[in-house]
């Protein structure tokens, strides 16, 4: 196992998350989908109403962007 491919999965797990608990629920608050009712499902305890209820996911996407492209930038160096 080459040394950076753990890494690059680290990376690539970082990404999915942001994309499947960050991007698809705000597509889903946004055109109302029922078909992503599973990825808001961490969300649905804090019981938010309106446009707040887009906050969570956009932090979880924008935390997971933050760390993939750190990651990246590391195995760059390296």
């Amino acid at each position: 196992m080459e040394s950076g491919t753990g890494s690059r999965f680290v990376v690539n797990v970082v990404g999915l998350v942001g994309l499947v608990f960050g991007a698809l629920p705000i597509v889903r608050y946004v055109l109302d989908l029922s078909f992503f009712e599973f990825t808001v499902a961490p969300y649905a305890w804090l019981r938010l109403e309106g446009t707040a209820r887009v906050l969570p996911p956009l932090l979880v996407l924008v935390t997971c962007l933050v760390v993939a492209y750190a990651l990246e930038r590391r195995l760059q160096r390296d």
